[in-house]
């Protein structure tokens, strides 16, 4: 059983990861542990086992009041709270000892990578061993059906089968997309559409873009993203700050924008 690790700080943005991971849970066996860091720290003293009852208390009744707005059954749920200053290693630490599949999380406002320097969405992508699950605040509950797999193709033998797995528990399809300035050139058009026969499937098409360099990654992605309306895009990322700031945070990136209410799944190369 798929065991995701879904994060809250109780704000109205952490709805929207919530929403997702209830929706991930409707449509395959999966184990929800609703988890929430407390930043304040606790004097040693003899209230301290009735503060931490009363913080479980809270989450359980904030996420329990998310279910009912979604009409949604709840299934095989755990909520735990801890005490750290330090959210994001008590996050990832937590979600190596419960052996969590994924962890789940909201990223903090409009622009879902514009907004993501210097916050916890950020450092777990940039540290997180484990695949993390960004969820924007705008997020709409639907059915997960297709899965927009944004490739380098530098790794596609070792990356796909990752992806097909986890395609496999929403019995989605796969749309792989690769852009590339060299498309048109030379043998390249050839080597790209060869790739695409050795690994496409009834489930799983390619999609080769033309890359204008004068444009970020994911200034092209929003238009493939707005036409095709994946459920989730998954992408792997090589888990260096520079690289990150490189690829998904340039000024062109920020002067024309990101917002997407679809969920970006990241695992790292």
């Amino acid at each position: 059983m798929i065991k995701l690790l879904v994060t809250t700080d109780f704000s109205n943005i952490s709805r929207a990861g919530i929403r997702f991971a209830i929706q991930f849970a409707s449509q395959t066996p999966c184990e929800l542990i609703f988890y929430s860091v407390n930043t304040k720290t606790f004097e040693d003293n003899i209230d301290n086992y009735y503060k931490k009852t009363t913080q479980d208390y809270k989450l359980k009744k904030f996420i329990l009041s998310i279910y009912k707005t979604t009409k949604k059954e709840v299934g095989k749920v755990e909520f735990v709270t801890e005490n750290n200053t330090q959210v994001d290693t008590t996050i990832i630490a937590y979600a190596e000892k419960c052996h969590a599949d994924f962890i789940c999380i909201n990223t903090s406002g409009p622009g879902i990578f514009n907004h993501l320097i210097g916050t916890t969405a950020a450092k777990l992508v940039t540290t997180s061993p484990i695949p993390v699950l960004l969820v924007p605040y705008t997020y709409r509950m639907k059915p997960i059906n297709l899965l927009l797999y944004a490739s380098d193709l530098v790794k596609l033998g070792v990356e796909l089968p990752f992806v097909k797995k986890f395609a496999t528990l929403f019995a989605a399809e796969i749309a792989v997309y690769h852009y590339n300035d060299l498309l048109d050139q030379g043998d390249f058009k050839e080597s790209f559409n060869q790739i695409a026969q050795n690994y496409k499937s009834e489930k799983v098409s390619f999609n080769f873009k033309k890359l204008n360099i004068e444009y970020s990654l994911l200034n092209h992605l929003k238009v493939d993203i707005l036409k095709v309306k994946p459920s989730i895009i998954v992408m792997f990322t090589k888990q260096n700050r520079d690289w990150f700031e490189r690829h998904f945070l340039s000024s062109k990136t920020k002067e024309l924008g990101f917002d997407t209410h679809t969920p970006i799944l990241v695992f790292r190369k």
